[in-house]
């Protein structure tokens, strides 16, 4: 199966497509609309995920998280990433995420940095489960990004606790992200981004035959956002339909008629919910687990413009439509359902 270059919009690593599709939405008559807020804490993600991906560390780290994947896949093995390599890294990331975000100076009142190897990090540590203490949100740089008090106060948890518990925070992350408060997922999300999309970025997509899962072939992450894509690469094969990763950003082929959750194939229980004024992009629920996925069909008129992880925040009003159904999704976006 192929994919036309116009599918694979903001593929892992196009944080500068991604960008600039926010912008439009931003200058476009209504600013975004309700979504305005989060479209503006995206932008501010995406310039820093752009900025750090091209540093030392962070292309180190990639290229460890990356190595052996042809040697896993070549076994069947998934997930193809060393994930056990991503945990110090996108930990010690973590500090520079919320310095950049926030624009508040971390315990000690210097710009966050990685520590060195073998070095601790700020003591001492405050425990995670104080990252909602009602820490008042700083001002300035933070209030320009729109961030909600809840995740800043988050954010200064973690750079006030230590490198080790970072560090774990980072591993359920990585088993499980909706395992972790949001709060706190948030920032190890903004954090990990650059390193997994460079680590997905220089491997190769899994073909239909090697990996038809639910879970990303990648990282193991679950599905953002469902796309169908404007051409076949096979005769007489209809317009494929990809699942994209809401951690590493990359897409992989799923079968059209299938729930992505629980595998559910009964037409009758998947229910779709098209909204007429916006033909390109639908909800597909499950009455099965209750679960949904919003999808994003490129061949609609009006599709030319889409960019599916940034358009999902854009289209936050369905989600809360399909919450008010009684569905929900295990991955949240960064509008924050």
């Amino acid at each position: 199966m192929t994919f036309g270059s116009a599918a694979r919009r903001g593929q892992p690593g196009d944080f500068a497509v991604r960008l600039a599709r926010v912008e439009r939405l931003l200058a476009a008559p209504g600013r975004g609309g309700g979504a305005a807020g989060p479209l503006a804490l995206v932008a501010s993600v995406l310039r820093f995920q752009a900025a750090r991906s091209a540093a030392p560390a962070v292309v180190a780290a990639a290229g460890a998280v990356a190595a052996g994947a042809e040697l896993l896949k070549a076994a069947g093995r998934f997930p193809l990433l060393d994930l056990a390599a991503a945990v110090t890294p996108v930990a010690d990331e973590i500090p520079l995420s919320v310095t950049a975000l926030t624009g508040a100076a971390p315990a000690g009142g210097r710009a966050a940095a990685p520590p060195g190897r073998g070095e601790s990090t700020e003591a001492p540590a405050a425990p995670l489960h104080e990252a909602s203490s009602g820490r008042s949100a700083p001002t300035g740089a933070a209030a320009a990004t729109l961030l909600p008090e809840p995740l800043t106060a988050a954010g200064l948890a973690l750079c006030e606790a230590g490198g080790t518990e970072r560090g774990g925070l980072v591993e359920a992350w990585l088993e499980d992200p909706a395992g972790p408060e949001p709060v706190l997922g948030f920032w190890v999300r903004v954090a990990a981004g650059p390193i997994l999309e460079a680590a997905r970025a220089a491997i190769a997509t899994p073909s239909r035959d090697d990996w038809t899962g639910a879970a990303c072939p990648a990282c193991g992450g679950p599905a953002q956002v469902s796309v169908i894509a404007e051409e076949s690469g096979e005769f007489m094969g209809g317009s494929p339909r990809s699942l994209v990763c809401g951690r590493c950003a990359g897409w992989w082929a799923f079968p059209r008629a299938i729930c992505a959750w629980c595998s559910e194939a009964d037409p009758g229980r998947l229910p779709s919910f098209v909204p007429d004024e916006r033909r390109a992009v639908r909800i597909d629920g499950c009455e099965t687990c209750g679960h949904y996925v919003k999808t994003f069909d490129l061949r609609e008129p009006g599709a030319a413009e889409l960019v599916p992880l940034v358009d999902d925040v854009a289209t936050v009003s369905l989600d809360l439509w399909a919450h008010d159904q009684g569905l929900a999704r295990p991955l949240i976006s960064f509008a924050g359902v």
